[in-house]
C-alpha cells in the first residue's frame, strides 16, 4: 500500500490540484491494470527465459528446477509413460514448471510438496491446470514436466531420428457433476480427485491455464454428500465452456428476425442522434469530465452548477 501511494504521489503533474491529479492517476491505473487482466498480450513481456529454461515454442517454457540425475518413474506414473510411448519407461529428468503463453507458470507436486505446510507460511498451489484431452476440457494436478526420447523414421532416407516430447504427468479430476453444474448457470464446475487411479500423460502445449481446485463437501441434487473440489479461474482470462449454450445466444437464437432487426435500427438511431450532439459546439463546450470519470453539463456537480462555464461556452 505504501509503495503505491508513493509511485502515485510520484506521478502528480499539477501542484495546484494535487488531489483532482491524483484521483485521475488511481482511475487510470485502475483502468491500465483491468485491460492487461482482460487482455494479457498488451502486458510488456519479460526479456528472456531464466537460466536453465528450455523454450519449447509458442510461449511455453520448461522451467527449473531440474533433477540433477535421470531416475525410472515408479507406480502409477510409470505404467502411464509406458502407456503413452508403448514400450517400457525410460530414465527421465523430471522439470517443476512450465511458463504458459498467457504469463502463468504452472508448478508441479514433486517441487511443491517439499515446501513447508507451516500455517504461518500459506503454501502457494499452483499445480492443478486446464487442458484438453481428446477435445474435451479437462482438470488435473500436475505431477511433474518431463522429456520423453522417441524414435522417429526419417521421411527422406528412412533412417531412425530421435526428438523429445515434452510432456506433463497428470493426476485427473473426474468431470464436473452434470445436475449441479446446470443448477448452478455452469458456474461451479465440482469435481472429485482420482489420485493415482487414473495417471495420464499428456502433451505440455495442452495445458491453456492454471486454475485452482479450491475443496468443499455440498450436498448434490442427488442427495449424497461428499468431499469434492470446484474449479476457479483467473478474471480475464478464456473461461472454460462445457458445450452449454450461453443464455444470450439461446434467447437471440429463439427471436424472430424481424425483432432483430428492428433492435439493430434503433440502436442505429441512437448511434446518429449521439454523433449530432458531439458535432455541436455548444454542447461540446459545456460538457465537463470530473476528477472522478464522472460527466456532467455547464460542471453541474452534487446539485450545483457553474454559470460561468455556461456563459463562456455561448459567447
Amino acid at each position: 500500500m505504501e509503495r503505491t501511494i508513493g509511485n502515485l504521489g510520484q506521478e502528480i503533474r499539477q501542484p495546484s490540484e494535487p488531489y483532482t491529479n491524483l484521483s485521475r492517476e488511481g482511475v487510470r491505473r485502475s483502468q491500465v491494470n483491468a485491460l492487461k487482466a482482460m487482455l494479457p498480450e498488451l502486458d510488456e513481456p519479460l526479456k528472456g527465459l531464466p537460466s536453465g529454461a528450455i523454450d519449447l515454442g509458442e510461449g511455453y517454457a520448461l522451467l527449473r528446477k531440474r533433477d540433477r540425475r535421470s531416475a525410472y518413474p515408479q507406480g502409477a506414473e510409470k505404467r502411464a509413460i509406458a502407456l503413452f510411448l508403448n514400450e517400457p519407461a525410460p530414465e527421465i529428468f523430471k522439470w517443476a514448471r512450465l511458463k504458459l503463453p498467457n504469463g502463468q507458470i504452472a508448478r508441479s507436486l514433486w517441487r511443491e510438496s517439499l515446501k513447508s505446510m507451516d500455517a504461518t507460511k500459506p503454501l502457494r498451489v499452483s499445480r492443478n491446470v486446464k487442458f484438453s484431452l481428446d477435445g474435451v476440457i479437462r482438470f488435473g494436478e500436475v505431477r511433474y514436466f518431463t522429456q520423453l526420447a522417441t524414435e522417429t523414421i526419417g521421411s527422406d532416407d528412412g533412417e531412425t531420428e530421435w526428438s523429445f516430447v515434452n510432456v506433463a504427468v497428470v493426476s485427473l479430476y473426474s468431470l464436473p457433476d452434470k445436475e449441479l453444474l446446470e443448477l448452478s448457470s455452469h458456474v461451479v464446475a465440482s469435481c472429485t480427485h482420482h489420485g493415482d487411479d487414473e495417471i495420464r500423460v499428456i502433451d505440455a502445449k495442452s495445458i491453456t491455464d492454471v486454475v485452482a481446485m479450491v475443496p468443499h463437501r455440498p450436498t448434490l441434487p442427488s442427495g449424497v454428500v461428499e468431499d469434492r473440489f470446484f474449479m476457479v479461474e483467473k478474471p480475464g482470462l478464456d473461461v472454460a465452456s462445457f458445450g452449454i449454450l450461453p443464455a444470450d445466444d439461446a434467447v437471440e437464437a429463439a427471436l424472430p428476425k424481424e425483432i432483430i432487426a428492428d433492435d439493430e435500427d434503433e440502436g442505429k438511431d441512437k448511434r446518429e442522434k449521439r454523433e449530432r450532439s458531439n458535432d455541436d459546439p455548444v454542447a461540446r463546450a459545456i460538457t465537463v469530465t470530473h476528477a472522478d470519470g464522472s460527466f456532467g453539463l455547464g460542471g453541474q456537480r452534487g446539485g450545483r452548477a457553474s454559470g460561468r462555464a455556461t456563459a463562456d461556452a455561448c459567447t
